[in-house]
Parts: C-alpha cells; sequence; structure tokens
C-alpha cells in the first residue's frame, strides 16, 4: 500500500477490524498526528460495505463531545475510501481490564464518561451498537469513545442506506456485549447501548464477563435467556448503589433499565458521592465548637461547625463582698452583653456588608469555582469571600460553560475530572474563545505528577493539589487581583 492517502502520510498500522485497518498518520498539510481508517480491500467493492462505511463518517461526525473522537474528513483515492480522525493515544479500555490496573472508582469515572458520549450521540437519534472494552480509549486527560462503524439513526432517516444496511434482522454488534433485543435482531433505541455498557462495568468491576458461552450461539442464549452471577456474589466488596446500577443496566427488558443515558449518569454521579462521603467520614473527624458560622480556617482544621443557641444566664441575686474587698460595682446592660458576647455565647451581630474585590480602575473581579466535590466548593468559597472577591459555583463542565458564557471572571478554579464534561474540556472551550480575555485560571487536581501540554501550560497559571492548601489559593487570589 502507498505510504500516502490524500493529504496524510501513513505511518503505522496501530489496529484492525472488520471494516478495515487504523492507522497513525501525519497531516502533512496541518503538520499534526491524525487517524486514518481505511475500508478493507476485500469489501471496498461491495456497494453495500461502501455505504455503511461512509455512514460511520457522517454519523460521528455530527457529535462533537469530549468523550468522542472528532472526525475531520472522509475522502476516496484511487478506490481506497478512509476517514481522517483524531488521534486517540492511550489504553484501550480492554487492555487496563487484562492487566488489572483497574480500581472501583476509576471503572465508575470511566463509564460514566462513556454515558456522557452516549447522552451527547442518543440527542442525535444515533445509537452505537458496538460498546466494548477495545472501543473505549483511556487517556491521560479523558475517555474517548471510538468506532461509530455500525451506529445506526433511530430517528427519522438521513438517506435511503439504514433501512438496506439493516433489513432482515441482520445482527450487528460483538455477541459478549449486545443487549437481548440487539441479538435477536430487533429494532433498538438508546437503552441497547445502555445495556451493553452494563456488560463493561461488570467486566471492569469483575474482570470478567457476564455472559461467557464457548461459542456465540451460546453467548447470546445466555444474553436473551439467562441472568449472569449477580455482581455482589463475585465481587462482594462491590456497594449496593454500585450494584443497583449494574443490576438495572443489565435487565433483559428494555423499559426496565434506565429511561436514558442521562439517568444513568445520574445514578453513577450519585455512586461517586457516596465514595467520597465514606472516604471523609473515615478520615476527618468531626468536631462541634461554639461558633455562629463557618471560616476558611476552621474548614481547612477539619472542623464540621455547628451554630450554637445562646442560652440566656438564669438571673441570682448578686453575693455579697467579703469585708476586706473592695466593693464591685454590678456591669451595666451593654458591658454584660460585651461580656456574654466575649464568652461565646451570644451570636455576633450581623457583620457590614463588605466591599468587593476590585482591579485597578476599581470594576468589580468575580471567580468561578469549578467542583463536582460541594466541599471543595465551600473551602475555596470561604476563601474567596476572606478576599472580598464575589465568585459562582458550578458542580460539573456543562454548568461551567453556562456561567463562561454568560459572565467574564477574573479568577477560574477548575476540577480535572468531573461529570457532564470534564475539565479538560472546559480547559478547551476557555481556549477556543479567541474573542474573550481569558482568566487567571488553576486546575485542581489530586493527582501529584499531572502532566500539563505546552498549550495548557499557556492557558493554566498553576496547579492546585487536593487537600487544598490554604496559602496557594491566597497566593492565587491576590495574583489575580493583582493583575487584573
Amino acid at each position: 500500500m502507498t505510504t500516502e492517502l490524500g493529504p496524510y502520510r501513513l505511518l503505522a498500522r496501530i489496529g484492525a477490524g472488520g471494516m478495515g485497518e487504523v492507522w497513525k498518520a501525519e497531516d502533512m498539510r496541518l503538520l499534526r498526528p491524525v487517524a486514518v481508517k481505511i475500508l478493507s480491500e476485500r469489501i471496498a467493492t461491495d456497494a453495500e460495505s461502501k455505504t455503511r462505511f461512509l455512514r460511520e463518517a457522517r454519523t460521528a461526525a455530527q457529535l462533537n463531545h469530549p468523550n468522542i473522537a472528532t472526525i475531520y474528513a472522509v475522502d476516496e483515492q484511487d478506490d481506497v475510501m478512509y476517514i481522517a480522525m483524531e488521534l486517540v493515544e492511550g489504553e484501550s479500555l480492554a487492555d487496563l481490564i487484562a492487566g488489572a490496573n483497574l480500581s472501583r472508582n476509576d471503572a465508575v469515572r470511566i463509564t460514566r464518561q462513556v454515558a456522557e458520549a452516549l447522552a451527547e450521540a442518543h440527542s442525535k437519534g444515533i445509537v452505537h451498537r458496538d460498546i466494548k472494552p477495545e472501543n473505549i480509549i483511556v487517556t491521560t486527560r479523558s475517555v474517548k469513545v471510538l468506532d461509530f462503524g455500525i451506529a445506526k439513526h433511530v430517528g427519522p432517516a438521513k438517506t435511503s442506506d439504514n433501512a438496506t444496511l439493516t433489513q432482515g434482522g441482520m445482527i450487528l454488534g460483538t455477541p459478549y456485549y449486545m443487549s437481548p433485543e440487539q441479538a435477536l435482531g430487533r429494532p433498538v433505541d438508546g437503552r441497547t447501548d445502555l445495556f451493553s455498557l452494563g456488560v463493561v462495568l461488570y467486566e471492569a468491576l469483575s474482570s470478567q464477563r457476564p455472559f461467557r458461552g464457548d461459542t456465540v450461539t451460546e453467548t447470546i442464549v445466555q444474553i436473551v435467556m439467562s441472568e449472569p452471577p449477580d455482581i455482589t456474589t463475585v465481587v462482594p466488596s462491590v456497594p449496593h448503589a454500585l450494584a443497583e446500577v449494574v443490576r438495572r443496566c443489565l435487565q433483559k427488558k428494555a423499559e426496565n433499565r434506565y429511561r436514558d443515558a442521562n439517568e444513568l449518569i445520574e445514578a453513577l454521579e450519585r455512586v461517586e458521592r457516596l465514595e467520597r462521603s465514606a472516604v471523609a467520614e473515615k478520615n476527618v473527624p468531626t468536631v462541634r465548637t461554639p461558633i455562629s458560622a463557618p471560616t476558611a480556617e476552621s474548614i481547612f482544621a477539619g472542623a464540621i461547625i455547628s451554630p450554637v443557641t445562646p442560652v440566656a444566664p438564669s438571673p441570682s441575686p448578686a453575693p455579697p463582698p467579703p469585708v476586706s474587698a473592695p466593693t464591685v460595682r454590678p456591669p451595666s446592660a451593654q458591658g454584660a452583653r460585651e461580656q456574654i458576647r466575649e464568652a461565646g455565647r451570644e451570636q455576633p451581630r450581623p457583620a457590614e456588608p463588605m466591599k468587593p474585590a476590585v482591579d485597578r480602575s476599581g470594576n468589580p473581579q468575580r471567580a468561578l469555582v469549578v467542583d463536582d466535590d460541594a466541599v471543595t466548593r465551600q473551602l475555596l468559597g470561604a476563601l474567596l469571600t476572606q478576599h472580598r472577591m464575589a465568585f459562582d459555583e458550578a458542580a460539573n463542565g456543562a454548568e461551567a460553560i453556562k456561567c463562561l458564557k454568560e459572565r467574564d471572571y477574573t479568577l477560574v478554579f477548575l476540577d480535572l475530572l468531573m461529570p457532564r464534561i470534564d475539565g479538560w474540556g472546559v480547559l478547551d472551550f476557555i481556549r477556543s474563545r479567541r474573542d474573550k480575555k481569558k482568566p487567571r485560571l488553576y486546575v485542581i487536581t489530586a493527582v501529584r505528577d499531572q502532566k500539563l501540554s505546552e498549550a495548557d501550560k499557556e492557558l493554566v497559571a498553576g496547579v492546585v493539589f487536593k487537600p487544598i492548601d490554604q496559602t496557594q489559593i491566597d497566593n492565587a487570589v491576590k495574583q489575580a487581583l493583582n493583575a487584573a
């Protein structure tokens, strides 16, 4: 085969499948690495296969999401058809499972990001129909779903291709991960992908597939007729909430599964919150102290603050002073209130409203705190308040992008691992806004050796590691205000 295909120089073959080969290549015009998928010569002359290949490109090109590989171009040269797409470098989920390199939290996080990709596809009326570990690539930044080669439009067909490619009950997909309705060649919708993703989650948690026939036919019979071993019998440490997610995804009837990918995402987010709460309860002591409101110092100390209702002292007659002691006058009402307040037994009066932080020109400054962990948002909010800086909060990437579209910010704290578009996706959104002044941006991560690309370093002012260091945040706020 020629080493060049259109404007692409083929460098090395990186994969092969039923539809053809995938090559690592270089775009000679833009000087960037790409992946080129080439239709197999064996089926290149088949009109139906060509049609399906084109449909893959058209289908995937509609999708624009951080967890879906981007399509750059589709073309044909010397009767060779190919698609140029984003080169996704990382490990397949299949390799991670085989190497036992997944924690339970990793499995849940990866599954949630795949569900977010599916939510985007399903919103466009597109069902993937081949969700499996080999089609899920885990990179240092995020998770990418590949290969929409047998994806199907379940809404109004864009062309007449769709009917001919699936007529006669044709079964498409990988047997181990098919839904019952897909295995039977029946009509499918987005819930068939949720079943397949449930199989993937089961395998990621247990390192074994729920349906394991010795032949394709036996596997399909198991999928249609048999219940798999419950995930808690295979891995007893799986918590109840996560086991329920697996069970619901693997329901035989589509109507008994999650309604859509967004409902599955919410369930996985609840699992992640419960996991974080369990860790926090194990590691953080609970302290009650009679202070009316939490301060940044108390949060950093790990204290959970509970306001105490003031108790008025019971009136009692003053004892007569000793003969040798000087006579002491009883305190005035004002003096008594001051003594009580000093003793911490009376709520302080509301503080006067603080003047907002402003830049050198007197313009108010605002920050954005983006993290799916409510404790982290509270902590950063308390510190920003100490600096008289107004701020907004976002619990996921989608909310963050909405805030960034509506307002300009001087300072942004951005968690890298979040639901509904992760921090990397938000970072890319900020970079793409060429007409906007870039905020001073700090990324938040628990990964101590977190790597940033050269392009990221041009945009990111610094990395904030969890657990949060108060001094680091104070310096970040001061630098942002001085630079504004």
